[in-house]
């Protein structure tokens, strides 16, 4: 209901929308044009942005609950343990499966009908 009311006042507020999608179209079309084409970072670069995330992900966490977690009080041997973590997210079918569930998750959250029946069940109910 939270999740719900919050997007029903904030996000779809007429008095917002007009201001929302010109920032959207600015994100999304810079100079009215899209955007220049994403460059895939090399092997070094990708190295560099996972011990980067490694270390963000350490620094959230106390340095008690990383020490217990990682069974190490050495930081360069906790950022590598969280690096092992990150890498089981190179698999794309992974990240797929994680998505679709993040997703459902969200459609149930905002439809919690959808939980309990079938699209196809709500809508022969809805149409009678």
């Amino acid at each position: 209901r939270f999740l719900s009311h919050s997007v029903q006042t904030r996000v779809l507020n007429p008095a917002f929308l007009p201001m929302m999608l010109r920032t959207i179209r600015a994100t999304v079309f810079p100079n009215n044009t899209l955007g220049p084409p994403r460059t895939t970072p090399t092997a070094e670069e990708a190295k560099a942005i996972k011990r980067r995330c490694a270390a963000t992900l350490l620094d959230l966490v106390p340095a008690k609950v990383a020490a217990a977690f990682s069974a190490s009080s050495n930081p360069y041997a906790q950022i590598r343990q969280v690096e092992e973590l990150l890498d089981s997210l190179d698999d794309s079918y992974l990240n797929k499966h994680l998505i679709y569930q993040i997703v459902e998750l969200l459609v149930v959250r905002l439809v919690p009908e959808l939980g309990e029946r079938g699209v196809q069940e709500l809508l022969e109910e809805r149409t009678g």
